[in-house]
């Protein structure tokens, strides 16, 4: 995740962050890192699926106080809840893309992630609470399993091309390059 400390948020970035949600309801990652010390801090839903693996501090997504935009905006919080930018927040501080545009390429984002998780919950009659990530984990293990109807895994396959029509998006215009190296190689 790129984090701007010290970045003095433009105007517009801030409705532009709040209408989105993908860093804070498992599309964009599985997790959301934590500073040093801040366990023992924190909201208690953050608190509650924070982890330390690796001797890195982190807290599982999505988050619990995400309902369609932060409920915890203006209130103590994570840190990298504030810092975090994504991609789009760096094109739109660059001046490389409006903020029509850029809210228009949420909205578009947003609405084929809702479009995949109904499908999902439709196929498969499993709660897509988890978030996008899983999806495409959980549609790779169901075909590898092996499914006996061909309209069944016709259907997954077609899914799991949407999920990675998504993912490019998601790649190209939301996750940081740097840790789109990072992903592709866990």
């Amino acid at each position: 995740m790129k984090i701007y400390s010290d970045a003095v948020a433009p105007a517009g970035e801030q409705e532009i962050c709040v209408t989105c949600g993908l860093c804070c309801d498992a599309t964009l990652y599985m997790h959301a890192n934590l500073q040093p010390g801040e366990r023992g801090n924190l909201p208690l839903k953050i608190e509650a699926v924070s982890v330390t693996e690796g001797g890195k501090d982190f807290f599982r997504l999505p988050c619990g106080y995400f309902s369609g935009s932060c409920t915890i905006y203006d209130c103590q919080r994570a840190e990298v809840c504030s810092t975090y930018r994504c991609k789009l927040l760096g094109m739109y501080a660059g001046g490389e893309i409006s903020r029509e545009d850029a809210l228009r390429t949420v909205s578009e984002a947003v609405a084929m992630r809702d479009s995949i998780l109904d499908e999902y919950r439709r196929l498969t009659g499993r709660d897509a609470s988890a978030g996008f990530r899983r999806i495409p984990v959980e549609l790779g293990q169901m075909l590898k399993d092996g499914i006996a109807d061909e309209t069944v895994a016709g259907a997954y396959e077609m899914l799991l091309v949407r999920c990675n029509i998504l993912e490019a998006l998601l790649i190209k215009v939301f996750m940081a390059d740097e840790e789109f190296e990072k992903y592709v190689m866990k």
